[in-house]
Parts: structure tokens; C-alpha cells; sequence
């Protein structure tokens, strides 16, 4: 029995590359419609322009209109703009610039430079400094003379001779003042104060220091035996009763309380409490095999 072996079914020998699997090869991916073009099944595509009778009756005038008077419009107006760059081009950079330059070198730079420089060395620089001199001999000597002779000195000689004593004058006048207005004050206010301070200030003030000393110690007296009386009346014979009769009672009820009732009934919890319970949680178990609950 023999075996066919399929050719792409064999293994790839070395040196070779590897070989695409045999079967049917997928299909190429549909093209997108374009503008105006009808997609497969009769479908217009998306993004393209209408189509009818309405929108083809309008673009043929719409057309006509644009290629008789939108074009030559158009073409006219680029013309005119290169005209206007060529004129320009020719005008200004070819000849009236040049034009300028040349004579802003020729004009400016050699001849009105130069005699501006040599103006203002030799003609217009003297005449200032000379103007210079003159004003301060004319204006500024005579204005200083007159406001020194007219204004400082006869100010300077006021000061000197009347102002000033005046001022020393006034200023020992108010000095003297100042020094009676203190001795009045001493004498008036200042002594009769200390006075009254030394005679009836302090030993009023010591009087009353003792006072107050003396009834704070009187107080505290007073206080000291309130409490003597009443630890003596109060204190000693509540402590006297407690330790004597409250501690015993107490005792005495504590023991009767564990005789008659306490040691009772831990004697009927341990002697029927316990086994009938016991008992009870016994046969529960046994009838309904779960423990009993507690109640």
C-alpha cells in the first residue's frame, strides 16, 4: 500500500526558505469608492457630490459663468500684481534707491559732516564758551554781589545783633521760670505730701497692718477651737460608736447571714439542685438526643 505525500506537505530541505501553506489565497480588500463613483451594489459612496437632474442643469451656467467672468478676472488681477512687483523692482530697487544712497554719500556724509564738524570746532564751540564767560561776568558776578551785600550781610548783622540776644534773653526768661514754677511746687505740694505721708500715712498704715495681723490671729484662735470642740463633741464619739457597736453589728449580721441563709442553700444547690438537674439534661438527652437548655 502506498502513501502519497502531498508536495507542499513535505518537510523543507536546508538551505531552503519556508514555503506558504497551499489553500485558497484571501481575497484583496475592496477599494473605496472615489468622488462621484458608485460603490459595489448600486450604493453611492460617502462624501461624494449629488447627483440629479437639478444639480446638472445648475453647474453648466454655474460653469460658463466661472470660465467667462471668475478666469479672466483672475488672470487680470495676477497682471496686475506682477506689473505692480515688476514696476517696483525697476523703480525702487534698481533706480531710486541707488538714487538715494548716492546722494546721502554725495550730500551728507561728504559735505554736510564735515562742515557741521569743522562749524562746531571753530565757530559755534568759541562763541558758547565766550557766551559762557560773558553770562558769568554780566549775570552771575553782579546777581552774586548784590545778594551777598543786599540779603546775607544784612541778614548775618540781624542775627548777630538782635535775634540772637533776644533769644538768649527769652531763654533765661523761661530757664527762670521753669526754676520758680519748681520751687513752688516743692514748696506748696511736694513738702506738704511728705509730710502727710511721714505724720499720718505710715503710722496709719502700721496701725492698721497690726490690725488686720491681730484679727487674723484672733481668727485662726477661734478656728483652732471650733475644731478642738468639735472633734471633742462630733468626731471622737462617731468613731467611738463605729468601732464599739457599727463594726460589731456588722460582724455579727455577716456571720448570721452565712448560717442561716448562705450555707443553707449551698447545701440544697449540692445536695438537689445539682443531681436533679443532672438528671433532667440526662433524660432529654436520651428522649430527644440534644442536651436540655438551660433555662
Amino acid at each position: 500500500m502506498s502513501v502519497t505525500v502531498h508536495p507542499d506537505d513535505r518537510p523543507a530541505r536546508p538551505g531552503e526558505g519556508a514555503r506558504p501553506p497551499s489553500g485558497p489565497r484571501p481575497s484583496p480588500p475592496p477599494r473605496p469608492a472615489r468622488p462621484g463613483e458608485r460603490a459595489e451594489g448600486g450604493e453611492r459612496a460617502e462624501g461624494a457630490p449629488p447627483e440629479g437632474l437639478l444639480f446638472r442643469l445648475v453647474r453648466g451656467p454655474v460653469l460658463l459663468v466661472a470660465l467667462v467672468v471668475v478666469v479672466p478676472l483672475r488672470l487680470l488681477w495676477e497682471l496686475v500684481v506682477m506689473t505692480v512687483r515688476a514696476l517696483r523692482m525697476l523703480l525702487w530697487n534698481w533706480l531710486a534707491r541707488p538714487l538715494l544712497l548716492g546722494l546721502k554719500r554725495l550730500v551728507w556724509d561728504w559735505f554736510l559732516a564735515p562742515l557741521w564738524r569743522l562749524l562746531w570746532r571753530w565757530v559755534l564751540w568759541p562763541l558758547l564758551t565766550a557766551a559762557r564767560v560773558l553770562l558769568h561776568l554780566l549775570v552771575v558776578v553782579p546777581v552774586r554781589f548784590l545778594v551777598t551785600y543786599l540779603l546775607v550781610v544784612p541778614a548775618r548783622w540781624l542775627w548777630q545783633q538782635v535775634l540772637r540776644p533776644v533769644l538768649r534773653a527769652l531763654l533765661a526768661a523761661a530757664r527762670f521760670v521753669l526754676r520758680l514754677a519748681g520751687q513752688v511746687l516743692w514748696v506748696l505740694v511736694v513738702c506738704p505730701l511728705r509730710w502727710v505721708w511721714r505724720v499720718v500715712a505710715v503710722p496709719v498704715g502700721r496701725a492698721v497692718a497690726v490690725a488686720v495681723r491681730f484679727a487674723l490671729r484672733v481668727a485662726a484662735a477661734i478656728c483652732r477651737g471650733v475644731g478642738i470642740v468639735l472633734r471633742i463633741v462630733l468626731v471622737r464619739p462617731v468613731v467611738v460608736v463605729w468601732r464599739a457597736v457599727v463594726v460589731p453589728v456588722a460582724r455579727a449580721v455577716a456571720v448570721v447571714w452565712d448560717v442561716v441563709v448562705v450555707a443553707p442553700a449551698r447545701w440544697v444547690r449540692r445536695t438537689f439542685w445539682l443531681p436533679v438537674a443532672r438528671a433532667t439534661r440526662e433524660v432529654t438527652r436520651a428522649l430527644f438526643g440534644r442536651p436540655a437548655r438551660r433555662q
